[in-house]
């Protein structure tokens, strides 16, 4: 295992996962194939592909007091993460419903639950941070508590890399906290109101506020770009898709494992998704 480690701020929930044949429309039913709960949430999911590449990563997310929070806890514990930075709170843990076709597709609601009460002091002692080469962060959380935890972090030296997902606006203080930026297409093209399709140029633009910025566009590949220089897009590798749940979290978590080992950008976009093609075809 790497001496290197990374702390992971993030959501924790339990998600209950469909399969149908489609994902129904407003007001129509359909008989689906399947269903079982699976350890969800961007924080745990990112976590967990940190965890599985042998690096020493230390999760801050809540859970209630429910009937979720034993099955959160023990598939953490599965995958070789600790529960010891998990707030415990009086409420109902994170949820979400996510429902996926046989294209791969998915469509899902997320219930955040006691993940809106992480507490803001939680990052303010030295002893979390020991050690740790970056900051993980995304959306499903309260910005003002990713804020805190990027303000500690930039204190300590410490990289912050933002997965900017869900969309929504980021502040500027938080902008400014960013290392490495990474969206997808939707997200890019709602952080720069267009509806634009030139990525690369979006890319461009993004990276005046961020060193690093990554775009991931699905079966298009990825666009990415450094500050101060050209964007490059890389084709996705043609597959199977047998789901495409969890796919930016994967994605997330192996480029960061090869950034952390190489400092190489190039080559770690390469490698995130290279093996996230595979992910979404196994």
């Amino acid at each position: 295992m790497t001496s290197k480690t990374i702390l992971v701020l993030g959501s924790l929930h339990y998600d209950l996962y469909i399969e149908s044949i489609k994902i129904p429309r407003v007001g129509e039913t359909v008989l689906g194939k399947k269903w079982y709960p699976k350890l969800g949430g961007k924080g745990a999911n990112q976590a967990v592909a940190l965890s599985r590449e042998n690096i020493n990563v230390k999760f801050v997310s809540a859970i209630g007091n429910d009937d979720f929070a034993k099955y959160l806890i023990n598939q953490l514990k599965k995958n070789n993460l600790s529960d010891q930075y998990l707030t415990k709170i009086i409420g109902t843990s994170g949820m979400s419903v996510a429902i996926s076709n046989d294209k791969g597709n998915y469509s899902a609601v997320v219930i955040s639950g006691v993940n809106l009460d992480i507490p803001k002091n939680i990052l303010g002692d030295d002893n979390i941070w020991k050690n740790c080469s970056f900051l993980m962060i995304q959306n499903e959380i309260k910005e003002e508590i990713n804020i805190n935890a990027a303000l500690q972090a930039k204190k300590r030296n410490i990289r912050v890399f933002l997965n900017a997902a869900p969309a929504k606006k980021i502040n500027n203080q938080l902008f400014d906290l960013i290392d490495i930026l990474l969206i997808n297409e939707i997200e890019s093209q709602q952080l720069l109101g267009t509806s634009s399709i030139d990525f690369k140029k979006q890319a461009e633009e993004l990276s005046n506020f961020v060193p690093k910025i990554i775009i991931t566009l699905g079966d298009k590949g990825v666009v990415y770009c450094e500050k101060n220089k050209k964007a490059k897009h890389i084709n996705a590798r043609p597959v199977d898709v047998k789901s495409a749940h969890g796919a930016g979290d994967y994605f997330a978590g192996k480029f960061i494992y090869n950034f952390m080992e190489t400092n190489n950008f190039d080559d770690s976009i390469k490698i995130a998704n290279k093996k996230t093609s595979e992910f979404i075809s196994s």
